[in-house]
């Protein structure tokens, strides 16, 4: 099938698949069809590159200096005496109401965001700091979260080729 013709049938499908709502058993049965008709097809027009992992593909891409280049004053927008891990340098800060998140840069790979996030982690508790919880997505990101002076959640994931990116997100 021509990828024109493929690419047709799968817009077809999503349409056809977004028709109906009146609850009754014909448009369900047509809905599921479609639905299950485009999933094929619109993973058959990937390229090898697209359908890989977003993040993983992402890691691979070379970084820019801007998405790099430590802001070291940002240091100050976490608590006083905060453990931070080392060699993370802060980049950037959003806040939002009582919250803040601090994201940094430091070395390393997508194989990396488990031992970053453990010794992130490991930090925090060394310095009081309670863990609540973690979670990991292999490639994507890993997670962790944080009682204590204040509610703490640090993410790991990855930048670019050989950078990862640790954000520290306190709740006051």
């Amino acid at each position: 099938m021509k990828l024109s013709m493929l690419m047709a049938t799968t817009i077809l499908g999503l349409a056809l698949a977004g028709c109906g709502g009146n609850g009754d058993s014909t448009s369900g049965a047509a809905s599921g069809i479609s639905s299950s008709a485009a999933s094929p097809s619109a993973t058959a027009s990937l390229s090898p590159s697209q359908s890989e992992s977003g993040s993983a593909g992402a890691a691979q891409a070379a970084c820019n200096q801007q998405q790099t280049a430590p802001h070291p004053e940002l240091i100050r927008q976490l608590p006083a005496d905060f453990p931070t891990l080392v060699g993370w340098q802060p980049t950037e800060v959003t806040n939002q109401g009582q919250t803040r998140a601090v994201s940094g840069v430091l070395r390393g790979g997508v194989t990396d965001l488990v031992t970053v996030r453990d010794n992130a982690a490991d930090e925090l508790v060394t310095e009081g700091y309670t863990q609540a919880g973690s979670d990991e997505e292999a490639g994507f990101e890993a997670e962790a979260e944080f009682t204590g002076p204040q509610e703490v959640t640090i993410k790991v994931k990855p930048l670019c080729r050989d950078y990862l990116v640790l954000t520290y997100t306190v709740r006051q």
